[in-house]
């Protein structure tokens, strides 16, 4: 077994196609069945169910890629280590986040590219149980999730890094509010009878509005529920309704879009933090935490 037959095993469970993770590998697809079969020789089981083509990992496999995933992993963060003799960090730095946080993570981004030209940026947007799953699998190395979710089990194994509280706001002119100071906080009771749009149910945000609403026995009429920023903010602008994000979300929105917006008093999304494991901190990692919050 080596690094390299682990590199396309991992591949291939990505994919879940010869001819998809063979090109991914820039190998030919012989080449590819012919590094996995070896791989299963070598640990003397069968890692991938297959007919003519890719049907399934077999629960050794499963168990091998949650390895491999630790070890590529391990690797990426020898040669990040090993970049800084030649005095520049390099390499790549993955982070998950959840759609609608505190922290505007573009600055940061910008940031660390300016001093870091060298290492490569993944970003990834996600609900929080899929971020602290890719953790846990080093399928990513930085998360921005909800703070207050974690369990004692995972607070065992993860560390927080600059929480930081999440209000939310009221995105879109609010009609019969036009001559309150825009800075001026509205309460949820404002909010009914107006057209929303809200993020999905599925979403962690949107079961924190739901949970303030159902403290104060208050409903709403719901226009468009989507998973989509975009199309969020794509709703407001072309007046479909109003939209309740979190006020960094609508603090950008404003200077993208000029949508004006009003905080929400009575209701916010729990506090966002940056996640990452207490072990395997690669030095991409401790240079992106160690900037400034903008």
């Amino acid at each position: 077994m080596n690094i390299k037959q682990l590199h396309y095993f991992y591949e291939l469970a990505q994919h879940r196609h010869f001819a998809k993770a063979a090109k991914a590998c820039f190998i030919t697809q012989p080449t590819l069945s012919a590094s996995i079969t070896s791989l299963e020789k070598s640990l003397g089981t069968e890692l991938v169910v297959r007919n003519s083509q890719f049907v399934a990992l077999t629960q050794a496999g499963e168990i091998v890629l949650r390895h491999a995933e630790r070890m590529l992993q391990e690797q990426d963060a020898m040669h990040q280590e090993l970049s800084l003799f030649g005095g520049e960090l390099s390499g790549t730095l993955r982070i998950g986040m959840v759609p609608q946080s505190s922290i505007d993570i573009m600055p940061l981004l910008k940031g660390f590219n300016e001093a870091y030209p060298r290492v490569g940026l993944r970003l990834s947007v996600m609900t929080h149980e899929t971020l602290l799953e890719q953790l846990d699998l080093h399928q990513i190395d930085l998360g921005l999730g909800f703070d207050e979710l974690l369990t004692d089990h995972q607070r065992r194994n993860l560390a927080v890094q600059q929480p930081h509280p999440n209000p939310m706001a009221l995105l879109g002119p609010l009609p019969g509010h036009d001559e309150r100071p825009q800075d001026e906080p509205l309460q949820l009771a404002d909010l009914q009878g107006i057209p929303l749009i809200l993020p999905s149910s599925t979403m962690q945000f949107r079961r924190y509005f739901d949970e303030a609403a159902a403290r104060q026995q208050l409903s709403f009429r719901v226009v468009l529920e989507t998973d989509s920023l975009f199309h969020l903010a794509n709703g407001v602008s072309h007046g479909l309704g109003c939209a309740v994000v979190s006020a960094s979300i609508a603090a950008t929105a404003l200077r993208l879009f000029q949508l004006p917006w009003r905080p929400l008093a009575d209701a916010a999304a729990g506090t966002t933090a940056f996640i990452t494991r207490k072990h395997s901190v690669t030095p991409a990692i401790r240079a992106f935490l160690a900037l400034p919050l903008i």
